[in-house]
């Protein structure tokens, strides 16, 4: 790696006593890395994957997150591989969707696999597990920390986002830990969250699966892991344990764990 920082001239990693912290240009970078590694497997599975002779109905219940950042990116391969279904989505809050599901008014639903109550008449298959960091405006204090630790992030506001059952969630975090955030704003947007964040009004804890490094004002927002807690946004789909999916049914979430796992790899 040194040898790659002199090749560049450009420093990609901050060394400490405990480890190593990736730069800003070393994220940079790495997202390049990854987008090589992405690409160089969608290329193969595109020469692999041929589109698929089914027809019918599909209806697929997905959260208001995954329907922003996750469908944009996998729905035209599933349309490529999958022409003559007819795809209906359905997009509504977790309980709303797994109601429908029980109901029989959708076949299965995309979540957020962690954020829910695995109740023993669901199935739950987890295809991907992206890690939540800090998030932080350029130049914050807590960044330039050698240890961050969430005691940290207890004593600076924090902007709270409050879709997708996530301030249940992050309050159990914090519990686990004996502490809790010191809330400066709630919002369902996450573009306020990033515009806020950037702005340096607060910061916040988010997934790198929704993780963006430029707010809509052009702000620059930097991540970073709280080295004595980690914890995880995992995304799956559900399905009724005791329903039998039809073949169809059965190829569209196997190819769409295929579409994740390639994801995984760029997160």
């Amino acid at each position: 790696m040194r040898n790659l920082e002199s090749a560049l001239n450009t420093q990609l990693f901050v060394r400490h006593a405990k480890g190593v912290r990736v730069t800003a240009a070393g994220e940079r970078l790495l997202a390049y890395a990854r987008k090589i590694i992405s690409d160089s497997q969608a290329a193969f599975d595109d020469l692999q994957n041929k589109p698929e002779t089914t027809f019918g109905i599909c209806r697929i219940g997905i959260s208001e997150t995954l329907s922003a950042y996750l469908l944009p990116q996998i729905l035209h391969d599933v349309e490529q591989r999958f022409p003559l279904v007819d795809l209906q989505f359905v997009e509504a809050p977790s309980p709303a969707l797994i109601a429908q599901l029980r109901n029989r008014q959708i076949d299965f639903a995309l979540l957020l696999t962690s954020n829910i109550t695995h109740d023993s008449d669901l199935k739950i298959e987890t295809f991907m597990r992206s890690p939540r960091r800090l998030w932080a405006c350029s130049g914050h204090p807590l960044l330039s920390k050698t240890a961050l630790l969430l005691e940290d992030v207890e004593k600076v506001p924090f902007i709270l986002l409050s879709t997708d059952e996530y301030p249940g969630v992050i309050s159990e975090y914090w519990k686990g830990h004996g502490t809790g955030p010191d809330v400066f704003f709630r919002t369902n947007s996450f573009e306020a969250v990033r515009s806020f964040v950037a702005q340096g009004k607060g910061v916040t804890i988010l997934s790198d699966l929704v993780y963006r490094p430029w707010s809509l004002d052009g702000l620059r927002v930097m991540r970073r892991t709280i080295d004595n807690s980690i914890t995880y946004m995992d995304t799956g789909v559900v399905t009724l344990d005791q329903q039998a999916l039809s073949p169809s049914h059965r190829q569209l979430i196997d190819f769409i764990g295929q579409l994740c796992s390639r994801l995984d790899i760029k997160a």
